[in-house]
């Protein structure tokens, strides 16, 4: 089942981010009749956008708030690549040897290089190479801020950070539309463009508990798009239990770079991203923009419509009561039950980069994800790689 959006209030049109009609839901083009809509995909919101002009060619429901998995990753680098110098070492902590869901490998007390953490979260999407980088960045808490801070000053305004791996806690959430800003200004940033691309890099090995050392190792690139689609530059797949499949991809033709966003999809292929960036550079020059993706400092916080009090069932309102609006909504949604789940996309694949032999998969088997403080500790699924 595709998940469900959060609950928000409705926004003042004229303050959509992006655009009035981006705030309506369902598909939103503005093409001839000559041009065919977008093609039928299996997203509950998506975004295609030209990745220089920040012009939106198609989307549907692009504000929707629905959880982003590890493609908050994204901005996870974004915030912290321009702060982190590549070559400082950083070392381990138990917090990050103990993450759940997709992890790379690493080892409590050993000393790793920034730029090989970025490779492992961008590349393999490992949360415990995020939590090795929020800790170089000041701690799990301080990353969060950093990244919300972010999210704020690019216009990101669906966005909320609460774990900066992207696992479901609490209220965590984003849009296609922030999705999709987010992967713009990402991609403006050097050294993650030449990161997302790499199809393979070399992960320093370590010491474990035991004493026994493990050699370097190979880590790869999970995302398909990079593998079966000519021109694909980026970015990010995402996976859990309650995001379903996310995406942000890129791609460039004809001197034409597009990025295409996607969220609650129940399927993880490859195809309909092709078949929507397909669609972009197909029709790009014959559609009318439905509106564009913002500049950092550009787009405050949209206003919520403020909403009449209904009255009593039975009871005769007032006038003053028929005409006076109660304040306007938060637009926090509760958080459900049983929110936290885990981003179980791959699981690591170890190869030795000197003997080419299999490192058993006893150095990340089941762990217990990093604590935020005050909340219980959960277990994890590791499953193989498919």
């Amino acid at each position: 089942m595709p998940p469900t959006p959060f609950t928000h209030a409705a926004w003042d049109p004229a303050t959509v981010v992006g655009g009035s009609s981006l705030g309506d839901d369902g598909v939103i083009t503005d093409r001839p009749a000559t041009v065919p809509a977008p093609p039928e995909v299996y997203d509950v919101s998506y975004v295609v956008a030209d990745l220089g002009t920040g012009e939106i060619l198609a989307a549907k429901s692009p504000h929707a708030w629905l959880r982003p998995a590890s493609t908050l990753k994204t901005l996870t680098a974004l915030t912290l690549m321009p702060h982190l110098d590549p070559k400082r070492v950083v070392v381990a902590g138990q917090d990050a040897q103990d993450a759940a869901g997709s992890r790379v490998g690493i080892l409590a007390g050993n000393r790793y290089p920034v730029g090989s953490l970025f490779d492992a979260m961008l590349m393999f999407s490992a949360n415990d190479a995020v939590y090795a980088l929020a800790d170089a960045a000041g701690g799990y808490q301080r990353t969060v801020s950093l990244m919300n801070e972010e999210a704020a000053r690019i216009g990101a305004h669906d966005t909320l950070t609460v774990d900066p791996s992207g696992l479901d806690d609490g209220t965590q959430r984003s849009s296609a539309y922030d999705l999709a800003l987010i992967g713009r200004d990402a991609m403006r940033l050097p050294a993650f463009r030449s990161t997302i691309v790499k199809r393979d890099a070399v992960f320093p090995g370590g010491k474990d508990k035991h004493g026994k050392s493990w050699p370097a190792f190979h880590v790869y690139n999970i995302n398909e798009l990079l593998t079966h689609y000519p021109g694909a530059i980026g970015i990010k797949p995402g996976r859990t239990d309650r995001a379903q499949h996310t995406f942000i991809g890129a791609a460039t033709r004809r001197g034409r770079s597009l990025v295409v966003s996607q969220m609650g999809s129940v399927t993880g292929s490859w195809k309909p991203t092709a078949a929507l960036l397909d669609w972009g550079f197909a029709y790009a020059d014959q559609v009318t923009p439905v509106g564009r993706l913002v500049e950092p400092g550009e787009a405050p916080t949209p206003t919520a419509v403020a909403l009449p009090q209904l009255p009593t069932p039975g009871a005769v309102p007032t006038t003053a009561a028929r005409e006076q609006a109660v304040g306007a909504p938060s637009g926090t949604p509760a958080a459900p039950a049983g929110s936290e789940s885990t981003d179980y996309r791959r699981s690591a694949l170890l190869v030795p980069a000197a003997s080419g032999a299999a490192v058993t998969a006893a150095i990340v088997a089941f762990a217990v994800r990093r604590r935020r403080p005050g909340l219980r500790r959960r277990r994890g699924r590791h499953l193989p790689p498919r």
